[in-house]
C-alpha cells in the first residue's frame, strides 16, 4: 500500500527551544519543566513527565523558548541527534531540540514518535556543522513522511507499542533476576560493609592465584574477524563480559601479550578506568585478548569462587574501596597498587559454592530470557520496517 508523502512542516508546528541567561538566578529553579537532551537519554519509555532542571516563568519570558502542549513529540536535533519522547505534561526545551506539535486530525503523535525512532540513522545524517552536527529547523520542516489515514496511524502505533511492551517486560524480568541474586548474596553473607557475621577478611592476592594488569596492552585492531577477540572496558558491564560486540586482533598480538597469562573461563575482569569498577566473569572458550585498563583476577578454588568474587566486586564494600582509592580529577582511575590490595570479606568456601549453584541456576533462566528477548527484538525490527511500508 502506498501512502502520500508530506513534509513534517505541513502537519506539525516545528518549535525550537532556548536557554535563559544562566547568570540570572531569577530565571532558574522555578516550576517550569525545561527539558534537555540529557533528560531523554535516561528514559526507558516514550513518555516524559519531568525534567532535571526547571526554570521560572520569568526565565521563560526572557528567552525564545515556548511551552509545548502535552502530546508533542520532542526531538533532539544536536548533541546527540535523534533522541525522541512524547511529553505527558506541558514543557519547554533548551536549544538542543526541534520539537513537533502535531496538527489535530493530521498526524498522531505516537505514529510520528515511532517513525522518528525507526529513521534515526537517516535523520542523524542530515546533521550539519563542523564542531558538532545539528539538524536545522528548515531541514526538519522539509523531512517527508508517509501519511496514512489517522485511524491507520493509530493502528500502526498500537501494534508497535504492544510489541515494545513485550520487550520491556522481558527486560524487566531480567532486571528482577539480577536483583534476586544481589538480595541472595546479602542474605547469605551479610552487609559487606559492616561484616555482621564476622567472616575473615583477606587481601585479594591472598585468595586469587593470579592478579594480572593489562596496563600497556595497546594493539592494532583489524577490521575483519579473526579467532582472537579483544575485550575492552566497554565490554564489561553489570556482571557480564560481552564477547559478541567485540573487535579483533591477529594471532601474533594475541600470543605476544598473553605470554603472562591466557584469559580463560571463570576469570573475573575488573575495569580500572572508563568506567571504574565494572566487573564480569569471562564465560565460554573464546580466545580473548584483554585491552587496556582491565584487571584479571583468577580465583584460588580452595579460597574463593569466581561467582562470590564477582558479587563482592559489585557490592557496596568494594565499591567504597574503589571510590576511596580512585584518583584523577578529569578521568577517574584505579591505581595498580590499589587493585592488588583490595580487602575482601571471605566466607567459608562451602557457602560460596552454595551461592555459586544459585547463580548458575539463575544464569540459565537469564540465558533463556535473553534468547527470547533476541527473538522479540528481531520481530520488532521486522514490524518497524513493515509498519512504514504499508505492509502491516
Amino acid at each position: 500500500m502506498t501512502w502520500p508523502l508530506v513534509k513534517l512542516g505541513e502537519v506539525c508546528d516545528v518549535v525550537s527551544g532556548a536557554t535563559p541567561k544562566t547568570g540570572n538566578s531569577k530565571f532558574w529553579d522555578g516550576d517550569v519543566p525545561w527539558v534537555t537532551p540529557k533528560d531523554l537519554s535516561g528514559i526507558v519509555h516514550k513518555l516524559i513527565s519531568d525534567s532535571q532542571r526547571k526554570i521560572t516563568h520569568a526565565g521563560l519570558k526572557n528567552c525564545s523558548a515556548r511551552m509545548l502542549p502535552s502530546q508533542s513529540v520532542l526531538f533532539s536535533s544536536r548533541a546527540p541527534i535523534g533522541l525522541v519522547a512524547i511529553n505527558s505534561i506541558p514543557v519547554c526545551t533548551n536549544q538542543g531540540f526541534k520539537s513537533f506539535v502535531p496538527h489535530d486530525g493530521r498526524i498522531f503523535a505516537d505514529y510520528l514518535y515511532w517513525w522518528l525512532l525507526v529513521h534515526r540513522d537517516r535523520l542523524q545524517r542530515l546533521g550539519r556543522g563542523a564542531t558538532f552536527k545539528e539538524v536545522s529547523k528548515k531541514i526538519v520542516e522539509a523531512i517527508q513522511i508517509p501519511l496514512p489515514p489517522l485511524a491507520e496511524q493509530k493502528r500502526i502505533a498500537a501494534i508497535l507499542d504492544a510489541a515494545d511492551a513485550l520487550r520491556a517486560k522481558r527486560r524487566e524480568s531480567l532486571a528482577q533476576l539480577d536483583t534476586l541474586l544481589q538480595s541472595t548474596f546479602l542474605d547469605m553473607f551479610g552487609d559487606p560493609v559492616t561484616n555482621p557475621m564476622g567472616w575473615d577478611v583477606f587481601g585479594v592476592e591472598e585468595i586469587c592465584e593470579q592478579v594480572v594488569d593489562c596496563v600497556n596492552r595497546t594493539a592494532p585492531i583489524v577490521e575483519y574477524r579473526t579467532d582472537y577477540k579483544m575485550i575492552r572496558t566497554t565490554n564489561i558491564r553489570h556482571g557480564v563480559v560481552d564477547t559478541v560486540s567485540v573487535r579483533y586482533v591477529e594471532r601474533e598480538i594475541y600470543d605476544k601479550w598473553n605470554r603472562r597469562l591466557v584469559p580463560c573461563e571463570g576469570d573475573v575482569l575488573l575495569t580500572r578506568e572508563a568506567p571504574v569498577g565494572e566487573a564480569g566473569i569471562l564465560r565460554g572458550s573464546d580466545q580473548v585478548f584483554l585491552g587496556q585498563r582491565i584487571m584479571l583476577y583468577r580465583s584460588n578454588p580452595l579460597k574463593v569462587t569466581p561467582e562470590y568474587l564477582l558479587f563482592a566486586f559489585m557490592g557496596e564494600g568494594l565499591q567504597r574501596q574503589f571510590n576511596r582509592n580512585g584518583s584523577g580529577s578529569t578521568v577517574k582511575h584505579l591505581p595498580l597498587p590499589a587493585c592488588r590490595n583490595f580487602r575482601i570479606i571471605t566466607p567459608p568456601i562451602y557457602l560460596q559454592h552454595r551461592f555459586a549453584a544459585i547463580v548458575e541456576s539463575v544464569e540459565r533462566q537469564k540465558a533463556r530470557m535473553r534468547a527470547h528477548l533476541a527473538e522479540l527484538d528481531t520481530l520488532f525490527a521486522s514490524l518497524q520496517f513493515r509498519a512504514f511500508n504499508g505492509e502491516l
